[in-house]
């Protein structure tokens, strides 16, 4: 029998945006599972591009010898052969883009895992369809904990309408139609600059500056209405065109009482989420106008999205990745 004993982050190297919310998770799964965080820094990195760079992955899998395990999640699935992919590290894919003719090189990338768990099920259903080597579960993204105190909290809302992320051409041809229809109607994007992000509204206002997670929250917060898109309609975003899979900041809208128009395909992800039970899916102009119209004046359904993010909390996974492990005689070891 093997024993979890920690979550591997990335935390010290790795302090971009995408990944705040994932060093979220590792915080609630530590506490609720009496996990530890191992969090290594560079000097580890560059052992390891030593190893990757002159060809000795495969030396250094063979060396490695088996130890406790880790969770690892990993921000975008690869082909490329890693250190980190090794025996004592159990790895979270959250994106996948990859196609059907790269499998045999993925499979051989994470070939060492003992488990590896997915959070897309489509993707899930993908891999097992084309016999995955390795064993491998389907363990969805979550909302933090702390999102459901968010959605208890009455908001003043100071915005009608706002587009978080990169801004998708669809909804954008669809918000410029309606304001065009509407004169009175302004809506918000952010400049997408990363390191300088702002808030702008059509009209060329400055509405607030981006200056980190907590204010990012607190502009959703402010804001009535937004728009969502799964990645594979995203037309800004093309290297995505094959997955939709239910992202985080679905959960992000939802907690901080934003109504939300989606934009998303009828799959083994959104169907798996229950998706159309709190997002309301338009397909072109006059389902969005309709809908955009109604939600304008719309008190938030507090009920209906504590219905939907409640089984989706991050407590929730963390209960549910301890039935998964003791399915592979895998123990969780507090330390």
């Amino acid at each position: 029998m093997r024993t979890l004993t920690h979550i591997c982050s990335q935390r010290k190297f790795a302090p971009y945006p995408s990944f705040q919310i994932v060093y979220e998770w590792e915080d609630i799964l530590a506490r609720s599972l009496g996990l530890r965080i191992n969090a290594p820094g560079e000097i580890s990195n560059i052992f390891h591009r030593r190893f990757e760079k002159n060809g000795l992955t495969g030396l250094y899998h063979a060396l490695l010898p088996s130890s406790s395990l880790g969770v690892r999640f990993i921000m975008t699935a690869t082909t490329e052969e890693l250190c980190w992919n090794n025996r004592n590290s159990i790895p979270v894919l959250i994106d996948f883009w990859l196609e059907e003719e790269d499998l045999p090189a993925f499979f051989k990338a994470y070939r060492h895992v003992p488990l590896m768990l997915v959070s897309n099920r489509e993707v899930y259903d993908f891999l097992l369809a084309h016999n995955c080597p390795f064993p491998v579960e389907h363990w969805a993204l979550s909302v933090p904990d702390s999102y459901l105190e968010r959605l208890a909290r009455p908001v003043e809302k100071k915005y009608d309408f706002c587009v978080f992320g990169r801004p998708n051409p669809f909804f954008l041809r669809l918000l410029e139609e309606y304001s065009r229809r509407h004169p009175d109607f302004e809506y918000i994007l952010n400049n997408g600059e990363i390191e300088n992000r702002c808030y702008m509204s059509n009209k060329g206002r400055f509405v607030a500056k981006d200056t980190g997670r907590e204010s990012y929250l607190q502009m959703i917060a402010a804001t009535r209405v937004s728009c969502y898109t799964t990645p594979g309609l995203d037309e800004a975003k093309a290297e995505s065109s094959r997955y939709n899979q239910v992202t985080p900041r679905l959960f992000e809208m939802l907690s901080n009482r934003c109504h939300v128009i989606g934009h998303y395909p009828k799959n083994q992800d959104t169907e798996w989420y229950n998706l159309s039970s709190v997002v309301p899916n338009v397909s072109g102009y006059e389902e969005f106008e309709m809908q955009l119209d109604r939600m304008r004046g719309l008190p938030f359904d507090v009920g209906l999205a504590t219905h939907f993010l409640l089984p989706h909390s991050t407590g929730c996974r963390a209960a549910e990745l301890s039935q998964i492990l003791s399915r592979y005689n895998i123990r969780l070891v507090n330390k």
